[in-house]
């Protein structure tokens, strides 16, 4: 059985490599302008046959939510930039060997709240191994 990879370990990763200055784990703050909020999302893994070589590896399904400013121009750039980052990347965390797969051809615009702030949704699934550093 694989050991479980923690939502709060990609979300340390990420810090290191996205500019933000608010970052949370299954709940958005609102107050805030620029924010990213992760998620272990409850999707269910569709056609996990398509992963049939990777079994040895856990599949952790994410959904990054990106609360970035009250101009759209600016929030559509940030979330395109950060889904150009993810997209297929490979790294380490710790000793796992991890691999991202957008699910989306892009971000996902959800538009702007209720206090003007412009959301984008980012769905992946993150694969890992441990042991193979």
């Amino acid at each position: 059985m694989i050991e479980r990879l923690k939502t709060v370990k990609f979300k340390d990763y990420l810090k290191t490599i996205i500019d933000c200055p608010v970052w949370s784990i299954g709940a958005m703050d609102e107050n805030q302008e620029k924010a990213i909020a992760i998620y272990a999302n409850r999707r269910q893994l569709d056609s996990l046959s398509k992963y049939k070589e990777l079994q040895s590896y856990g599949i952790l399904p994410i959904t990054l939510l990106l609360r970035w400013t009250k101009n759209y121009n600016t929030a559509e750039t940030k979330a395109s930039d950060i889904y150009e980052l993810l997209d297929c990347s490979s790294f380490f965390i710790d000793d796992y060997r991890c691999n991202i797969n957008c699910l989306y051809d892009g971000p996902i615009d959800l538009g702007p709240d209720e206090n003007g702030t412009y959301k984008f949704s980012i769905e992946l699934n993150l694969l890992y191994r441990k042991g193979e550093k």
